[in-house]
C-alpha cells in the first residue's frame, strides 16, 4: 500500500491506521505520495480527516489517486502504467477491469483472487478468465459469466466446468467451435453438438468420433438453420 511510497521518500510508517496526536495530514492533498509524507510529517491537521485513517484512505485523497483513477476509468489498460501501490486497491483495479476486462492482465496476484474484480473482468471480456486464479477457474458463477460473454473462454475453465452441460452450452451457443474445449463426455452429447453446430458448422469437427459416424445425425446437424 502506500508504506512503499512514504519509504521512497525517505519516510518511516508503521503500516497501520494514523492516530491523531501522532502524525497529521493537511487540507491540500498532496499531489504526490512523496509530497503525502511531507504533509504527515509537518504535522498539519486537516479537519476534514477522522482519528484512525488508513493509508488507503490518506492514498485515496492524494491528487495522484484521483488522476490514475479517472484514468483507468477511461482507458482500463491503462491499469499497466499504474503504480505499483495503487495496484493493491480492490476500487482501483475493479475500474480498470470494467473499462476493459483484459486489464486483468496489469492486477497483482491477490487482485486476480478478488471474486469482485475478476467478476467485472469477465463480465467485460470473457477471454480474461486466462488470469483469474486457479480457484476463480472453477467458479461456477464467474465461468458462467466468463462464457456467456466469450465462448471460447470456456479453454481456460476448470476441467469440471467443461464437463458441467449447462456451462457448456452456454459456451457453444455463443461461439460453436468452443465446444473443442469440452468434455469428451459433452463432445459425445447430441443435444450440445446440435446446439454448437447451429451456431457454426464448423463445430462438427469437435463432436465425437461416435457422432461424426453417424449420418443421420450429421445431415440434420448441418441443416440447420443458424
Amino acid at each position: 500500500g502506500l508504506a512503499g511510497w512514504f519509504r521512497s521518500a525517505h519516510q518511516v510508517v508503521v503500516a497501520r491506521p494514523l492516530a491523531m496526536g501522532s502524525d497529521h495530514i493537511e487540507e491540500g492533498v498532496p499531489s504526490s505520495l512523496g509530497a503525502a509524507a511531507q504533509y504527515i510529517r509537518r504535522r498539519e491537521l486537516d479537519p476534514r480527516l477522522e482519528e484512525g485513517l488508513t493509508e488507503l484512505e490518506v492514498l485515496r485523497r492524494s491528487d495522484a489517486w484521483k488522476s490514475t483513477f479517472e484514468l483507468v476509468k477511461k482507458d482500463g489498460l491503462a491499469l499497466r502504467d499504474a503504480p505499483v501501490d495503487m495496484l493493491g486497491d480492490q476500487e482501483m483495479v475493479a475500474e480498470a477491469c470494467w473499462a476493459n476486462g483484459l486489464a486483468l492482465q496489469y492486477a497483482p496476484p491477490e487482485m486476480r483472487a478478488d471474486p469482485e474484480v475478476v467478476t467485472c473482468a469477465v463480465t467485460r471480456a470473457g477471454a480474461a478468465l486466462v488470469w483469474a486464479s486457479e480457484d476463480l477457474r472453477a467458479d461456477r458463477d464467474i465461468v458462467s459469466r466468463a462464457v456467456s460473454e466469450n465462448g471460447g473462454a470456456l479453454e481456460y475453465a476448470a476441467l469440471e466446468l467443461r464437463d458441467d452441460r449447462e456451462i457448456v452450452m452456454t459456451a457453444v451457443e455463443q461461439r460453436g467451435i468452443a465446444l473443442r474445449y469440452a468434455s469428451d463426455r459433452l463432445r459425445d452429447d447430441p443435444l450440445v453438438v446440435m446446439a454448437a453446430a447451429r451456431q457454426s458448422k464448423q463445430a462438427l469437427r469437435y463432436a465425437s468420433q461416435r457422432l461424426k459416424r453417424d449420418e443421420k445425425f450429421l445431415r440434420e446437424a448441418a441443416s440447420q438453420p443458424a
